[in-house]
């Protein structure tokens, strides 16, 4: 049995010093001697996270803005209301948008206007 006098000198022998603390304090090794304080898992970057991350501001909004209204049952329902959609409908659209893909754009259908005979003369007007 350890009696309270040998726990005690024990954690005395193991004391930091200050250039230990600082170290520690810093994220190294406390215990190395190497004045180096380079890290060996390679350059620090700041803000890119790693590089994870490569979605450019305005592909962070859309993402934020789905996850927003993805997460309220009320805002969706007004999504599908105002879109004349199933609520299914614009949460696929949603999810879409959250996951990054791009809806292609519905191609426009051009109205060929009034029908005209291009053949017809200006003075073939009846009723004259």
């Amino acid at each position: 049995m350890s009696t309270p006098q040998q726990n005690t000198q024990y954690r005395l022998t193991e004391v930091f010093t200050p250039e230990m603390r600082d170290r520690q304090a810093r994220g190294k090794n406390p215990y190395s001697k190497s004045s180096d304080d380079s890290d060996d898992d390679g350059p620090m970057t700041l803000g890119s996270r790693g590089g994870i991350d490569s979605d450019s501001f305005a592909q962070r909004e859309r993402k934020g803005e789905a996850m927003s209204v993805l997460d309220s049952p009320d805002t969706l329902m007004a999504h599908a209301l105002a879109n004349n959609d199933s609520v299914t409908g614009q949460r696929l659209r949603w999810m879409r948008q959250l996951c990054g893909i791009e809806e292609k754009p519905a191609p426009e259908v051009k109205s060929p206007g009034p029908a005209r005979n291009k053949n017809r003369r200006v003075s073939d007007r009846g009723g004259r």
